[in-house]
């Protein structure tokens, strides 16, 4: 009996050290909860025994308790960091590898987190941030934990428009010497975008495709005449390389200035067409003056889709988004999950836990509301594990175990003197 008893106390000792050794290892762990083991006595009596003389049987582990309790807050500047000052967990969804096996949602005070490729809030296990959709405003609809899904932060916003009107406001000069290397007015050879001496300007112009993506675009100007006693006016015939190739002219492709440097046709409007897109350019505002050629403006009316600028997460757990020039927009807003009975949580591993019977019902709310604490973005909870308690509490159960063990050499000792007994 008292071999078993001291075996209880090694056993018991060991799990004490493994424990204490769980914590240590995990000391700068961040979000992790530390634990200690407790244990219980044992008795095993029968009606018949005499209780002010009975011997206990050793010891048993009742149950590894976990520390729940709020650790210190540090600070990182990085907006996806987020610590919780109060009661609560963060719910993350755990991605089943399984086909046909629901996702687990797990429960975890680590809240280092990073964006996925596909704009999902993750953390190094890759498991989903949830949290409940919202309107732009940033108000919740709906604060069900049913509701709860894995927040998303698009990475681009919006739908592409190809270009299709082009408005632009030119600086053409009075002055035929200053005619790019253009030989001639006109010029003695048909226009070629690769002979020089074939036109007077060139520019780039701002042109999107359908899918919202910049496409190489330059507009060519050649001088077609220029004022005189005879004619006052000046022309210029416009040509657009898109992407390579030359677009056709859709309709004409003249521009016509007067004596005073404006326009003759309102608008000065050049059309083109490749048999599949159409591009209007409208010179309204382009002038003559004595000095070289420039772009005084250009506008168009494409558009790419907006790429995601600013990202801000504040104590309410509201996650705000900006896109391009666009005020900023909810995203959702992030979810606190806490238990009746938090340290009956099961320990998951990666500082997460599953939900138990004895943990009780998942109370979720918003943070910052009664009962959840407030979330700290730009900062992460440390582990709530004083290194030097532990390193005490490690001394101590190596006693334990030394104790134990020496109690179990006696018991030896006393059997082998009763085996050396002669009759």
């Amino acid at each position: 009996m008292s071999m078993n008893t001291a075996l209880s106390g090694l056993s018991a000792a060991q799990k004490d050290i493994a424990v204490t050794s769980h914590n240590i290892a995990n000391v700068g762990t961040t979000g992790f909860r530390g634990s200690r083991t407790e244990f219980a006595d044992i008795f095993t009596q029968s009606p018949f025994s005499v209780a002010r003389t009975t011997a206990g049987s050793g010891t048993q582990i009742s149950r590894v308790a976990q520390n729940i309790s709020q650790c210190s807050v540090v600070g990182t500047g990085n907006r996806l960091d987020m610590a919780i000052e109060g009661p609560g967990f963060f719910a993350l969804r755990a991605q089943s590898t399984t086909p046909g096996v629901a996702n687990e949602t797990l429960y975890s005070r680590a809240g280092s987190f990073d964006m996925s490729a596909n704009g999902f809030l993750v953390n190094s296990a890759n498991q989903q941030l949830l949290g409940w959709p919202a309107a732009n405003n940033g108000q919740v609809l709906s604060e069900a934990l049913s509701s709860a899904q894995p927040m998303r932060v698009p990475l681009t916003m919006g739908n592409p428009v190809a270009t299709s009107e082009l408005r632009l406001e030119l600086v053409l000069p009075t002055d035929p010497a200053m005619a790019g290397a253009q030989d001639a007015v006109p010029p003695t050879a048909p226009f070629d975008p690769a002979d020089a001496t074939t036109w007077a300007h060139r520019t780039s112009v701002p042109v999107f495709d359908d899918q919202g993506r910049a496409v190489e675009t330059e507009l060519y100007l050649v001088r077609m005449s220029s004022a005189s006693v005879a004619d006052p006016n000046t022309e210029y015939e416009a040509f657009l390389l898109r992407d390579g190739v030359l677009m056709p002219p859709n309709g004409t492709n003249t521009v016509t200035f007067g004596a005073d440097g404006r326009l003759v046709q309102p608008g000065g409007a050049v059309g083109f067409t490749d048999g599949t897109d159409d591009l209007a350019i409208t010179l309204e505002g382009s002038r003559l003056f004595d000095r070289p050629f420039s772009v005084a403006a250009a506008q168009h009316n494409g558009q790419t889709v907006n790429q995601l600028t600013t990202l801000d997460i504040d104590s309410e757990g509201t996650v705000w988004a900006t896109y391009g020039a666009e005020g900023r927009m909810a995203m959702g807003k992030l979810l606190l999950v806490n238990f009746p009975n938090p340290a009956a949580l099961r320990p998951m591993g990666a500082a997460s836990f599953g939900a138990t019977t004895d943990a009780g019902e998942p109370l979720a709310g918003s943070p910052g509301g009664t009962g959840f604490g407030r979330l700290r973005s730009g900062a992460l909870e440390m582990a709530n594990v004083d290194l030097t308690e532990q390193l005490v509490a490690l001394i101590t159960a190596q006693r334990n175990y030394q104790a134990n063990a020496k109690a179990m050499e006696t018991s030896s000792q006393m059997m082998q003197t009763i085996m050396n007994l002669r009759s």
